[in-house]
């Protein structure tokens, strides 16, 4: 009943003409001290405001979030999570690429980000049945600590492994990008945001930060329409019951 309240909420705001600025920011505030561990599902089930994102509208509570799905890529333990937040104004510029505003990105003024501790990190975003994933947009760089060249390549692949969207990008001493894949999923399918280091002139692990994640959901009409007649059978039920 929950999951169907939320998505006949997200139904309203589609049909309203909300559905586009319906979203949730993650900004990696009030998640815990300097290299603590990005929660696993950091971001998942989305509806108010919280520590670590900001939401608009009725946000994603359809979308599961997951921090290095393929954790044992990094370690052996795929349960495990090579993502950190971390406070140091070596990564000011890729805070500042982004202002969100608020201590759910911007704690005391001191720039708190997703660390990456390796040349390989991934996000998954599980969608429910009848609702599309929609990535926008993320800030991705180099901390200018260290002087030096990495180059990465960024995919998005579906759960049978396709890959549905790509890039690469060059860091050289501490520049920073705004990745916008501006991408729309399948109703209900799951999709895995890989980040795979290529290259790098010098051991550049820890280096590199992500920062002002934001991802839509958008329900399917048909979806819409199934709520709304689950919504009025039940409230036709109620009436001839003589309860209403």
């Amino acid at each position: 009943m929950i999951r169907q309240l939320a998505t006949l909420a997200a139904c309203a705001a589609l049909l309203t003409g909300a559905g586009t600025s319906q979203a949730t920011m993650l900004g990696f505030g009030q998640l815990g001290g300097s290299n603590s561990t990005v929660p696993k599902n950091y971001g998942s089930n989305a509806t108010a405001d919280a520590s670590g994102l900001v939401v608009t509208n009725d946000a994603t509570p359809n979308i599961v979030v997951a921090w290095d799905v393929n954790g044992q890529e990094n370690n052996g333990n795929p349960d495990s999570n090579g993502w950190d937040i971390h406070t140091s104004n070596f990564f000011a510029s890729i805070e500042g690429a982004t202002v969100g505003g608020g201590a759910w990105d911007n704690e005391g003024d001191i720039p708190r980000i997703g660390q990456l501790d390796f040349g390989l990190h991934t996000i998954g975003f599980a969608a429910d049945p009848g609702v599309r994933l929609v990535l926008n947009s993320f800030d991705f760089g180099h901390t200018a600590e260290t002087a030096g060249t990495t180059e990465w390549d960024l995919s998005l692949t579906d759960s049978g492994a396709n890959v549905v969207w790509s890039q690469s990008v060059t860091f050289v001493d501490g520049s920073v990008s705004n990745i916008a894949p501006n991408f729309t999923g399948l109703p209900g399918e799951d999709y895995t945001l890989t980040f795979q280091r290529t290259s790098e002139t010098y051991g550049s692990n820890g280096r590199h930060a992500l920062d002002n994640l934001s991802f839509n959901q958008v329900p399917e009409p048909t979806a819409c329409v199934l709520v709304g007649l689950i919504g009025l059978a039940h409230a036709t039920g109620v009436r001839r019951s003589g309860l209403a």
